[in-house]
C-alpha cells in the first residue's frame, strides 16, 4: 500500500523536526547538522504506512538516535511531536503505528532501566539487594518443592592491601576481573552478585557438595593473576532452611577458609 504517509515521508519528518527544535523538546538536535537532525526519520515516517515492521524500524531509529547523544527522554518526545504532526495531516492509520513503536520504545527504556537498577554498575554482576532477592525466591521454592540450594560466599584475600597499596584502579581491575571469572563459571541457571567491598555469592541452584566443589574447582581455574579469593560454601537444606540462617553457615566457612590461607 502507498499512502499519503509514504509519498511524503521527507516533508512530514522534517515538518516534525522543525517543531521539535522550536519547541526545544529535543535539545540535542542543536548541535547536529541537518542531515544529522533527519538520520534515519523520513525511512521510520514511510515505513509507518507500509508492510513492515514499524516497531523493529522504530528500534532502529531509537537506536541511532541514542548513538548521537539524545537521551530517551529526547527519543520520545521527538516521536510524541511527529505523532502530532501525523494528526493534522489526517494520517490516523500511520498515528495508530506509531503509537504502537511509542509503546514498545517505553517497554525497551524501562526495562533496561530496571536491569541496570539491579546490577552492581562496576561488575555488572547483581547488586546486594537483587542477589538476596533471588535468595529469598529461590530459597522459598527450595522448601516448597524439596529442591537444593547452594550459597557461596566470597572474599577477595588482600584486597585491602591491594587497594592501599597500589591504588583504587588496580582494586577495581581486580573486582572485574574476580566478577568475570565468577559469571563465566556460573551456569545458567545459577545467579552472582557483589554484596559489599570485596564481597561476592553465588546461589547455585540444584546444586549439592559434589556440584559446588565442581564450581569452585573452575572458578578458582579461571582466576586471573594475582586473584585469590576465599570462600565459603552452605547448603539449603543440609545446612539450614532459612536464608539468613544459610547466609550465616556460609559467613563461617567462609572466615574459616580466610584464618587457613592467612595461616
Amino acid at each position: 500500500m502507498t499512502g499519503v504517509v509514504r509519498t511524503s515521508a521527507w516533508d512530514l519528518a522534517v515538518e516534525s523536526l522543525e517543531e521539535a527544535l522550536a519547541e526545544g523538546s529535543v535539545p540535542s538536535l542543536e548541535r547536529l547538522g541537518r542531515l544529522g537532525q533527519l538520520g534515519t526519520l523520513p525511512s521510520f515516517v514511510a515505513a509507518l504506512d507500509g508492510d513492515d515492521d514499524s516497531t523493529e524500524l522504530a528500534e532502529d531509529h531509537a537506536r541511532e538516535r541514542e548513538s548521537l547523544g539524545l537521551a530517551p527522554a529526547e527519543v520520545a518526545a521527538e516521536l510524541l511531536v511527529l505523532g502530532r504532526v501525523l494528526d493534522r495531516h489526517g494520517e490516523s492509520d500511520a498515528r495508530r503505528a506509531l503509537d504502537r513503536c511509542v509503546v514498545s520504545y517505553v517497554e525497551r527504556v524501562t526495562g533496561e532501566l530496571a536491569e541496570r537498577a539491579r546490577r552492581d554498575p562496576l561488575t555488572g554482576v547483581l547488586n546486594h539487594r537483587a542477589f538476596h532477592a533471588r535468595l529469598l525466591a529461590e530459597s522459598a521454592r527450595a522448601r516448597r518443592y524439596k529442591g537444593r540450594i547452594a550459597l557461596v560466599l566470597f572474599d577477595l584475600d588482600g584486597f585491602k592491601e591491594i587497594n592501599d597499596r597500589e591504588g583504587h584502579p588496580e582494586g577495581d581491575r581486580l573486582l572485574r576481573a574476580f566478577s568475570a571469572a565468577l559469571t563465566s563459571t556460573a551456569r545458567e541457571t545459577d545467579s552472582v552478585g557483589r554484596l559489599g567491598g570485596d564481597e561476592f555469592g553465588a546461589l547455585l541452584l540444584e546444586a549439592g557438595p559434589e556440584t559446588a566443589g565442581s564450581f569452585l574447582t573452575r572458578l578458582h581455574k579461571r582466576l586471573a593473576e594475582g586473584v585469590s579469593v576465599s570462600a565459603g560454601v552452605a547448603f539449603l537444606p543440609n545446612d539450614a532452611s532459612e536464608p539468613a540462617a544459610l547466609r550465616e553457615v556460609a559467613d563461617r566457612w567462609l572466615y574459616a577458609d580466610k584464618r587457613a590461607r592467612a595461616a
